[in-house]
């Protein structure tokens, strides 16, 4: 774990420097932002500033990764053990966001922390909206201990009304998704 923390940190920083905007998500942005680390990862997951995509995949060759392997939403890539899952993120209404999510999904402001050192992440609705889509995928009943967990942290730092919206704005995206194949 000592690794990916140095690792976030070299990418941050240098991210910073070349003025490529990046973001942690899932498990390390919920830890970067309750201020703790919670468990072992089992990789490190980014999103991106989509317009800088050929300055960051050089930023990460430049750093040690390689192997990319494009997936449906992004890329992987791996520098030894260590696996970095990236999706990138547009600008939408004049904000980095991704589509379908609420507003300030990829907020500008440093809101994590992870061993003293002040970072960029996904909101707690992104994180929330992010586990609504993960058990369409993956059913409760297979979910690991670490994903239960997660969503507790993310459930407690949300108000009912947050979740209530969140609920909402999911239900909307996938009904227009099935509209939108049914027309196809």
């Amino acid at each position: 774990m000592d690794e990916q923390i140095a690792l976030i940190k070299q990418l941050f920083s240098r991210a910073e420097e070349l003025e490529i905007p990046i973001w942690l998500s899932n498990g390390w942005a919920i830890d970067a932002r309750f201020g703790e680390v919670t468990r072992e990862h089992g990789d490190i997951d980014i999103a991106y500033a989509r317009e800088k995509e050929s300055e960051y995949k050089e930023l990460l060759v430049e750093i040690g990764f390689g192997n990319q392997e494009p997936v449906d939403y992004g890329f992987l890539m791996t520098k030894g053990d260590i696996l970095l899952d990236s999706e990138p993120c547009d600008i939408l209404d004049g904000e980095y966001n991704f589509k379908d999510f609420p507003k300030n999904s990829c907020p500008w402001e440093k809101e994590g922390i992870i061993d003293s050192f002040a970072l960029r992440c996904v909101s707690w609705e992104a994180l929330y909206l992010e586990f609504l889509y993960y058990q369409d995928e993956i059913p409760k009943q297979e979910w690991r201990e670490k994903d239960f967990t997660s969503l507790e942290i993310i459930e407690n730092q949300l108000a009912s009304e947050q979740k209530r919206a969140l609920a909402n704005l999911y239900r909307n995206a996938n009904d227009a998704e099935s509209r939108s194949a049914i027309d196809t």
